[in-house]
């Protein structure tokens, strides 16, 4: 970028020798040559027309003020015009700053036209494609970068893509099927293909195409690893485990195939996962892959202090850190240290124990130091953190309910929403809190305009048919509600509790019957033994009914809701004491 950097000074010479300030008509330009002077001996001359070296200029003083909009205006005019390679990129790197995904890809599908043999050039057009959700556009870049720099990783970056969006895999599948290569690297698009596949959950058609790719390739790793995880997916752990046992067999140096095999090994032979990983470990005591796997494996076991040892390494690894200091955090709790526990919690900044780790901590605030302490804190991160602001709002919400405060709870989710109107968690988790306070009004509020967002939603739909049930004489109006609930997810059980629930109140103790015993046998829920026992003494079969919620009461000792119920009904004489 020497040319560009030094413009500054050579548009001076050339602009004092011109009328800088009039508009040179773009016709029969007067062009300037270009010298580094930095280096003069010997240097390639390039020749810019004046008009163009007035708009690198502007773009140059605009980018040292900041003013990024405008240099990538001056910027990008000229990469369309010259077509100069540096200019390009600059343009392009300042529209990836800006966000300014239309940019991006102009730039970097002209840089591939001005340098098409150019390996950046198929990487910035690759990126840029994926930033606008185009994968399929993408791929002709990763075919590219495939098949003539070797770079397959850059068609896997591509799948990984899609790996959040059931839509844009199944959109992707076609054209990866429809990539072409040379004879030696056409077998990794099956490859890519079972990948895909495995996502989406089609493990079948997954493993069909990965075992067709291991028949071209047997000692490839990836498609070992990738074979063993669907495996391991379709609870054919053992058929895993042989797989990487016998690859290890062949390649007993491959770590990536050790550790994937300890994990496997993890759950039903942690011992075994414990000595493979040490033997890892000694090979490595600086992995802090490992050292994490490891630590973690050691505190399934109770070892707390080797486990505390091996996570306080990995996390001196960034990409470890904060689930090494969550799980250091849970250890410390454990250990009923809890100047320590909080310590660790409060370096979980980021990944997916971030809301966890900030509802542990507030939580031991609340209960050690003072609920104030708690809530300021949860407060002081949803400024620094605003794009958890909805997380956080529900785990003060949470806190304040388990502190028994409803009214405040309601109060935080309020405001929540007065910052997330439509947000459909906040919306949900107020309209069960007002419940809870026999605010059926605001709770049937909250729930319909979630059904307006999504009026096929199955939980929100129950949720209100069941609340109706608990607060109003609605009952037919709550019947449909749970029976559309139920068309649109008939094997869920709680929705089947609210129907045979439902219909008990109608006064079909029967078709409830049946309903209530088909929930209670895919999941033995304390109010669903509760529902089940009431329908059985209804009709008389109270033995029945008192073996339910004796049942439920041995796994949940004391259960409002059941004792409740038997004491409603008068059963609960019949008890032992």
């Amino acid at each position: 970028m020497k040319t560009i950097l030094n413009l500054r000074l050579i548009l001076i010479s050339a602009l004092l020798t011109s009328c800088a300030n009039q508009i040179i008509d773009s016709t029969d330009q007067p062009t300037a040559t270009i010298i580094d002077v930095a280096d003069p001996i010997e240097l390639p001359l390039k020749t810019i027309p004046i008009k163009s070296l007035y708009d690198l200029l502007v773009g140059d003083v605009a980018l040292s003020r900041n003013q990024f909009d405008v240099a990538l205006h001056y910027y990008s005019g000229q990469a369309r015009i010259t077509g100069d390679r540096e200019i390009i990129d600059l343009a392009h790197r300042i529209a990836e700053y800006l966000s300014d995904r239309a940019v991006q890809l102009e730039m970097a599908l002209l840089w591939v036209q001005f340098a098409p043999q150019d390996p950046e050039a198929h990487r910035a057009a690759l990126e840029a494609y994926l930033n606008t959700g185009e994968a399929a556009s993408a791929l002709k870049h990763g075919q590219w970068l495939y098949e003539n720099e070797d770079d397959f990783d850059a068609l896997l970056f591509i799948i990984s893509s899609t790996l959040n969006s059931q839509a844009q895999r199944a959109d992707l599948l076609n054209p990866v099927l429809q990539l072409t290569f040379s004879p030696e690297k056409q077998p990794s698009v099956q490859l890519l293909a079972a990948i895909l596949l495995q996502s989406s959950g089609q493990l079948d058609k997954s493993e069909s195409y990965v075992r067709d790719f291991l028949n071209s390739r047997p000692d490839d790793q990836k498609g070992i690893l990738l074979l063993a995880q669907i495996l391991h997916q379709k609870s054919q752990g053992q058929e895993a485990i042989k797989l990487l046992k016998d690859a290890l067999q062949k390649f007993p140096q491959n770590r990536k195939l050790r550790t994937q095999y300890a994990r496997f090994l993890a759950a039903k032979s942690p011992e075994k996962a414990i000595a493979q990983l040490e033997l890892l470990r000694s090979e490595d005591q600086k992995d802090q892959e490992v050292n994490f796997v490891l630590g973690l494996m050691q505190f399934s076991q109770d070892r707390l202090e080797i486990a505390k040892d091996l996570l306080r390494q990995a996390s001196t690894q960034q990409n470890l850190r904060a689930n090494a200091q969550y799980h250091l955090g849970v250890i410390a709790e454990r250990q009923r240290n809890i100047s320590e526990a909080i310590n660790h919690y409060s370096q979980v900044r980021y990944g997916r124990n971030y809301i966890v780790a900030a509802s542990r901590l507030s939580g031991m605030l609340a209960d050690h130091r003072s609920i104030n302490e708690a809530r300021q804190y949860l407060q002081r991160l949803r400024i620094s953190q605003p794009n958890k602001a909805v997380n956080l709002f529900q785990v003060e919400s949470n806190l304040l309910l388990r502190m028994r405060q409803p009214k405040q709870a309601l109060i935080i989710l309020s405001t929540g929403l007065e910052s997330y109107p439509d947000d459909p968690e906040l919306l949900y988790a107020r309209s069960m809190v007002a419940e809870q306070q026999d605010n059926f009004a605001l709770a049937e509020s909250d729930l319909r305009s979630l059904l307006a967002q999504d009026e096929n939603n199955a939980t929100v739909l129950n949720a209100l048919g069941y609340t109706m049930i608990l607060h109003t004489d609605r009952m037919e109006e709550a019947y449909e509600l749970i029976l559309r609930a139920y068309s649109l997810a008939p094997n869920e059980p709680s929705i089947i509790d609210s129907l045979g629930w439902v219909l008990f109140k109608l006064g079909r103790p029967v078709e409830a019957l049946e309903y209530l015993t088909r929930a209670f046998d895919i999941v033995s829920d304390p109010e669903i033994a509760s529902h089940l026992g009431e329908v059985l003494w209804a009709l008389e079969y109270n033995e029945k009914a008192m073996d339910v919620w004796l049942y439920a009461l041995k796994e949940n000792p004391n259960h409002t809701i059941i004792l409740e119920t038997m004491l409603r009904l008068g059963a609960n004489a019949s008890i032992e004491p």
